[in-house]
């Protein structure tokens, strides 16, 4: 019974979950309530402050779930393609992520967190420990290479997120006119180009 019960609120949460991300993708965080997501989820507001304390709290769940999530796939393609494979096409799979449903979910979330002190205050250990788990990942696809890891691996990867980060805001509000594509080409090759380039001298 208690196991069913678990397995009932797991279930509840990752819809709750879902739905956040479908309100942050369409409406932004300013327009996402609890009352929209209890809709989009067609549970009650009470359910939702039942697993999540407050909105800020569900956003910091959502955001270390699009990261799990996308987490996963990354070390789907590096255990599919083999470490130093995956190097090569990373930045591709990052932007890729960036751009998905819950990429953009994210974005607003993290923007939404300016306005909002509770959420900053609560967001921050949540990203201090993801870019810490993924420099760790990313130190470790270096050493199956056989590579030695960069000295300044956690800036590159730093720039690299902001920069994709970036393009993918600039894609959603400014359209396909700023020929966005292009300027995301031009990202991954050169990032392509840093990570060959270490390949190659290691």
């Amino acid at each position: 019974m208690r196991r069913r019960q678990e397995n009932r609120s797991a279930e509840t949460q990752a819809r709750i979950i879902e739905a956040t991300i479908d309100c942050l993708y369409r409406s932004g965080y300013g327009s996402t309530t609890i009352a929209s997501i209890a809709k989009t989820a067609e549970v009650s507001t009470g359910v939702i402050m039942y697993h999540f304390e407050s909105k800020a709290d569900l956003m910091v769940a959502v955001r270390a779930s699009v990261q799990a999530d996308e987490q996963h796939l990354l070390d789907e393609g590096c255990r599919q393609a083999g470490a130093h494979a995956y190097l090569q096409e990373l930045s591709r799979h990052v932007l890729a992520g960036m751009r998905r449903k819950g990429g953009i979910a994210v974005n607003e979330i993290l923007l939404g967190a300016r306005s909002d002190p509770v959420l900053i205050a609560k967001l921050r250990a949540t990203e201090l420990e993801i870019e810490r788990r993924s420099l760790d990942r990313l130190r470790e696809s270096y050493r199956e290479s056989g590579l030695e890891v960069p000295e300044d691996l956690l800036t590159s990867m730093r720039v690299a997120v902001a920069a994709y980060r970036g393009l993918a805001i600039a894609e959603l509000t400014l359209g396909d006119e700023q020929d966005i594509e292009a300027s995301a080409d031009f990202l991954v090759k050169l990032f392509r180009h840093t990570a060959e380039k270490t390949l190659t001298d290691g």
